[in-house]
């Protein structure tokens, strides 16, 4: 990589660190960690502005020339275009957004305190603790009406605030979390008296056609986006039932819900389960020539409580990990520190979809729970979509969500929650695996090769992978 894109790249680091100090965490520095992010409206179209003067400087290079460097320089080009269109969504809407300041706080907290915890993050967790009044006065100083939605929304982030404050004080000490805590409680009551309200939750449909742009890279839109979605969904469902015609069933979601009661697992059972389970994929993915880490054992699943669906999840965190391994192992700063949105979680879907019909996919059951985990995941990113787009309120999703899924009301409604609580990821995650799957048909051949040739791309969105690889 050329010294000016070098500098450029370090420059963008340090504004984006200071954006969000989580972001990007390869190689940060340690004081970042005991920082929080900044979401006042004046600051962050001031750091917009910065980005794109930092965007105009790399557009201007003119000793880029090897394919290698033409490929980064287009990757940083990427995040940076994606990185505006983020902060002028923020900026630019009508109705204020208090959770996506808190949902960053309670992220920041929440990261810090864990089995692993030092020196080092006990003065990440007093810095960010220390720092939470200033912060929860910004978001209180936006004048934006906020929508009722989002206002529940914040509230129920407070609540999680509170807890993780809570613990933190065991971490700490009470003098340590006190201001925050009083802090806290003011922003609470602020939220629940004095904040105005009004305005919708979502988007709306031109900053979404905008977002659109960067993710695909197609002039399709949303319509051309929902299609997408809708064909992938269709061949999921179409794999459902595929399976379940072997093990003797027409009616799939029927089935899934009597393996999911058959086969539940006592909490106290889960870790042993989850275990074994572990190891079986990693050493079948092993023996079918996968390049499986020997990381240990990730922490048990939240999503599956069946011991069907066991073998998919740890498919998708092996399969996350690997990603992860060659990632590091890039000589390209760019494509191991830059992770393309839904890079990680479209990955393990993927590899998952690929490995399926093989030995690490498990008995007709265990796959039959992978496609059903797939089509949960297909019909997120359609609700993901339209909720943005401001096309369907929550109830129309959770109602949409059961009638795809099966899922029972309160499972589904927990969907939408989440799909709710984290704008676009759902849809970048199936775009990701969308362009993964499109790739390996258009070359077909050994799933097992093309993952391997895939993991090359290291953080690179698919279509710039490959053109970094010659398979474009």
């Amino acid at each position: 990589m050329t010294a000016d894109l070098t500098a450029l790249l370090a420059s963008y680091l340090d504004l984006a660190r200071h954006l969000d100090p989580m972001r990007h965490p390869d190689g940060a520095p340690a004081e970042t960690q005991q920082r929080l992010g900044r979401f006042d409206a004046p600051w962050l179209v001031a750091q917009a502005a910065a980005l794109r003067s930092i965007a105009h400087a790399i557009e201007d290079l003119e000793d880029v020339e090897a394919l290698d460097d033409e490929v980064d320089r287009t990757a940083l080009l990427d995040t940076i275009r994606d990185d505006i269109l983020a902060l002028e969504a923020v900026t630019q809407a009508e109705a204020a957004d208090p959770t996506l300041p808190l949902r960053h706080a309670v992220d920041a907290l929440a990261v810090l305190m864990d089995e692993g915890f030092d020196a080092e993050a006990e003065a990440a967790l007093r810095g960010r603790v220390a720092a939470l009044p200033e912060f929860l006065g910004g978001v209180q100083a936006d004048p934006r009406p906020i929508p009722d939605q989002t206002a529940g929304d914040a509230l129920a982030l407070v609540a999680q605030l509170e807890d993780l404050l809570d613990e933190a004080s065991e971490y700490l000490d009470d003098i340590a979390v006190q201001p925050a805590l009083v802090a806290l409680a003011e922003h609470r009551r602020w939220l629940e008296t004095e904040a105005p309200r009004g305005g919708e939750p979502g988007l709306g449909e031109d900053a979404l056609e905008r977002r659109l742009a960067m993710l695909t890279h197609e002039p399709v839109g949303i319509r051309g986006t929902l299609r997408i979605l809708e064909l992938r969904r269709a061949g999921v469902e179409r794999s459902l039932h595929a399976v379940a015609l072997v093990l003797g069933s027409e009616d799939p979601l029927a089935l899934v819900t009597e393996l999911q009661e058959n086969g539940e697992i006592d909490f106290e059972e889960l870790p042993t389960e989850w275990t074994d389970t572990w190891e079986r994929v990693r050493g079948e993915m092993v023996t079918l020539g996968l390049p499986a880490t020997d990381a240990p054992c990730t922490e048990d699943p939240v999503d599956a409580f069946d011991r069907h669906a066991l073998g998919g999840e740890a498919i998708r965190a092996h399969a996350e990990l690997m990603q992860e391994a060659a990632r590091g192992a890039l000589p390209s700063i760019i494509r191991r520190v830059l992770v393309a949105p839904g890079l990680a979680m479209g990955w393990g879907r993927t590899v998952a979809a690929l490995v399926r019909t093989t030995i690490v996919g498990g008995s007709e059951e265990q796959q039959l729970m992978m496609c059903h985990r797939a089509l949960i995941e297909s019909a997120a990113a359609e609700v993901d979509l339209h909720l943005q787009a401001r096309r369907m309120d929550r109830e129309a999703a959770a109602a949409f969500v059961r009638e795809v899924t099966g899922l029972s009301e309160v499972e589904a409604r927990l969907v939408v929650q989440e799909v709710s609580s984290q704008p676009l990821e759902a849809l970048a995650a199936a775009l990701s695996h969308e362009a993964w799957q499109s790739w390996y048909a258009e070359q077909g051949g050994d799933p097992v090769a093309f993952i391997g040739r895939a993991l090359q791309g290291g953080g690179l969105p698919v279509r710039l992978a490959r053109w970094a690889l010659g398979q474009d």
